[in-house]
């Protein structure tokens, strides 16, 4: 099985046509285990590159020792989110890592004018409902207007 993310109107009448056309099964919702949302918040608030952004860290000159390495991986194995909410969680980290990324190089208005509609419903469900992920979106608006 393959899972597929509908982002508009475009893609759902694309993936209706190929169901149509017997090209495309639709079998339900992928299963999955785990949270993923707390996740995605807490790795971004512990990312080196976005503590760098809001001035808290200077950003490691190399990553993280292998050995290290190895055993985040066996973690996030064995006690993180499973199947669809891996991936969930993956989408979402790397999504609001690139926002604030680009909230810190071009501000607000050209972020917002650039972010894709899905990408601003994912980050606007964190902004609501994450309280970690707002106050380092506050702290890139405050450095922006210092400039």
């Amino acid at each position: 099985f393959q899972t597929i993310a509908i982002r508009n109107e475009r893609g759902a009448q694309m993936v209706q046509t190929a169901v149509t056309a017997s090209r495309l099964q639709l079998h339900g919702k992928a299963p999955g285990k785990g949270g993923h949302e707390s996740l995605s918040s807490a790795t971004v608030a512990a990312d080196s590159i976005v503590l760098s952004m809001v001035g808290e860290k200077d950003p490691p000159e190399q990553g993280m020792p292998a050995l290290m390495g190895e055993i985040m991986a066996f973690a996030m194995r064995n006690l993180g989110p499973k199947g669809i909410n891996f991936a969930r969680y993956s989408v979402d980290y790397h999504l609001l890592r690139n926002y604030l990324h680009i909230l810190d190089e071009w501000g607000e208005t050209r972020t917002n004018m650039a972010l894709p509609a899905y990408a601003k419903e994912i980050v606007e469900h964190y902004l609501q409902t994450d309280s970690s992920f707002k106050e380092i979106v506050t702290k890139i608006r405050d450095k922006s207007a210092e400039r």
